[in-house]
Parts: structure tokens; sequence; C-alpha cells
């Protein structure tokens, strides 16, 4: 089954292959619960599509993104790779502007049927999950320090307990260094989270919420074996 139309940016890579596991994991993981995932930062919404698909009849998955193109002036600076990181895709032929549109992705979807794909358009700030009530899976990928941190700090406490946070552009430490250090020193260390898969070649990490803010553990982590090909 081909699952892709809309281009996901990981697909082919190390990090769309965990993620794939990930979501199909959670369909037996949590077989009695609507399952609840978020891509924030959706650029050109394949991830969306992909989990949407996955989970139809199961549950939802909810992509947010500005869909007008990233916004460079979150950037730390106008020279440092926040700002430019995009570039290569929007000005490539291939990928263009057209397909980060919120018009061209719902429409796509709708013909797909995937009702349960959500688009949510804007600028993210401290109250854009306030209508999630838990979630099973979360992608960050937003390429910024300043949104990264927005992101994680409202949605964290909504992340359940054997649900998963995958964090892009973490990996490897030179390539987004703020990013990385955030997710080292600050995230990785709270207690409550596992750490599952880390993969340099996807510029991904990948946790897994398997123990509650009072430090009580609930079952072993989900152990991917990925050594050799991430």
């Amino acid at each position: 089954m081909g699952l892709n139309t809309l281009t996901w940016l990981n697909s082919g890579n190390p990090a769309g292959l965990i993620q794939t596991l990930t979501l199909s994991n959670l369909l037996q993981k949590f077989p009695d619960e609507e399952l609840i995932g978020l891509e924030i930062g959706s650029a050109y919404g394949g991830g969306v599509e992909v989990g949407a698909k996955l989970w139809k009849g199961r549950g939802k998955f909810y992509g947010y993104d500005t869909f007008e193109g990233h916004p460079k002036d979150l950037a730390v600076s106008p020279d440092n790779i926040e700002a430019w990181c995009m570039d290569f895709w929007y000005t490539d032929e291939a990928f263009g502007r057209e397909g980060v549109t919120y018009e061209y992705q719902r429409r796509e979807l709708d013909a797909q049927g995937l009702d349960n794909a959500i688009l949510v358009k804007g600028r993210l700030n401290e109250h854009s999950f306030d209508d999630i009530k838990k979630a099973h899976f979360v992608m960050i990928d937003l390429d910024i320090i300043a949104s990264t941190v927005t992101a994680y700090t409202a949605i964290k406490d909504k992340i359940v307990i054997g649900g998963y946070l995958f964090l892009h552009d973490a990996l490897p430490e030179g390539h987004m260094p703020l990013i990385n250090r955030y997710v080292y020193n600050r995230i990785i260390p709270e207690n409550r989270w596992k750490t599952i898969a880390e993969s340099e070649k996807g510029n991904l990490v990948a946790l897994e919420r398997w123990v509650n803010v009072e430090g009580s553990l609930n079952g072993e982590p989900l152990n991917l074996n990925t050594k050799g090909w991430i």
C-alpha cells in the first residue's frame, strides 16, 4: 500500500520508518482507545496523511503549521540555520510552495476521505493545544528553538503514559545545536521519558512517556532495534 500522496520530507529515511513503526505499534498498544496524534510543524502534510491512513477508524491525526511557509522571523538570527533551513525545499521545483498551503493539503486529504486528518493553521502559542485532552503520539518538527520550547511546554503533560514524543532536528549535535541542547539538557532529564531511538541519519530523537510526573513506573518501554540502520 502506498502511504504517501502529499509530500513527506521524512519518507525514505530512518525518521519516517521509525514513525511508521511507532504509529502501527500504538494500534496494538491501545486497542480500546481513540488514538490522538499530532505533527507540530507538518510542512507538506505527508506525515499527517500517513498517520490518518494508518489510524483510519481508530483515531485522529492533527497537523499544525502556518501553511504559509517557514516563519523566518522567529529564528535566533537571519543567518542561522533556523531561518533558512526550508529554503532548499521551497526553491526546488519538485517541491515548491503550493504544497505547503492549507487549501492544497485539505483538498488532497478530503479526496481520500481522510476526515480524521485535522489541519490547524496558525503560529503556535501556549494555548494552541487547549482542545487536546490527551495525545498518544507527538512529533515536534519546527526547526526553531523558540517554537520548539513553546510546543513542548504546551503539550508535554498531555502525552499519555506509553505514548511517544518525537523530536526532529535534535541530531546530529551540530545540526541544530540549540534544539540538541534543549532536548538533551532539558527534556530528556525530566522524570518522564525513556529514549527509544536516536537517529543521526534521520535527525531524530524518539522518546516514550513511561513514568508519570511522580515517578511511578508503568511497564517497559518499547525497544526499537534500530542499531545499524539509523
